[in-house]
This record gives C-alpha cells, sequence and structure tokens, in this order.
C-alpha cells in the first residue's frame, strides 16, 4: 500500500478595503474592513468640495443623501494613514453591489 500526501499553500487573497453592500435612489450602504471602524467617513462632491463628516463606529454603513442635491459624490474613509474611497451617484437608483466604483 502506497500512500502519497500532497501539501500545497495558496496565496491569501487579496482583502478590499469595502464593499458596496447595497445602492439605491439616495442611499448607499456598504462595508469596509475592520482597521478602518473608528476612523471617520466624508462626503465631497464632484468638485472635490466637502460636504459632510461623521465617525465610523461600525464595519457596515449606511450614508442617506436625501437630502443632498443630487449628483455624483466621492465617500472617503479614512483611520490614521490608511484610507480608501469610492464614487457614488446619486442620479441613479442602482439595484446591487456593482453602483459604487474605486477611483
Amino acid at each position: 500500500m502506497l500512500l502519497i500526501a500532497s501539501v500545497s499553500f495558496a496565496k491569501p487573497k487579496p482583502r478590499n478595503d469595502f464593499k458596496i453592500l447595497s445602492v439605491k435612489k439616495n442611499v448607499l450602504y456598504f462595508k469596509v474592513d475592520r482597521a478602518f471602524v473608528g476612523g471617520v467617513v466624508e462626503i465631497y462632491d464632484a468638485n472635490k468640495k466637502f460636504m459632510e463628516a461623521d465617525s465610523l463606529p461600525h464595519t457596515h454603513t449606511m450614508i442617506y443623501f436625501d437630502e443632498m442635491p443630487s449628483g455624483h459624490y466621492v465617500v472617503t474613509v479614512k483611520k490614521g494613514r490608511k484610507h480608501t474611497e469610492f464614487k457614488y451617484d446619486s442620479d441613479s437608483d442602482y439595484s446591487g453591489g456593482a453602483a459604487g466604483s474605486p477611483l
């Protein structure tokens, strides 16, 4: 009887810093990596004008754009030296995770 064992190690998958969970008219729901918890979420318009900021107490976050003018936005998540950002278009009515796009 012959027994052969083979061991291989796969490369770890690169982790995304964020994932868009849902995008609907005027609502953006996303998840960030745990390293960003305790950081800040900032919203800028298409002209890079600062609109709003809030703390990030959890990995899952929902942003309501219903009181903001419709248009294109950049959502930035920061904590320490680490940051990520992605685009959001409040003019479109998306469903699913394909609406936000990394910069």
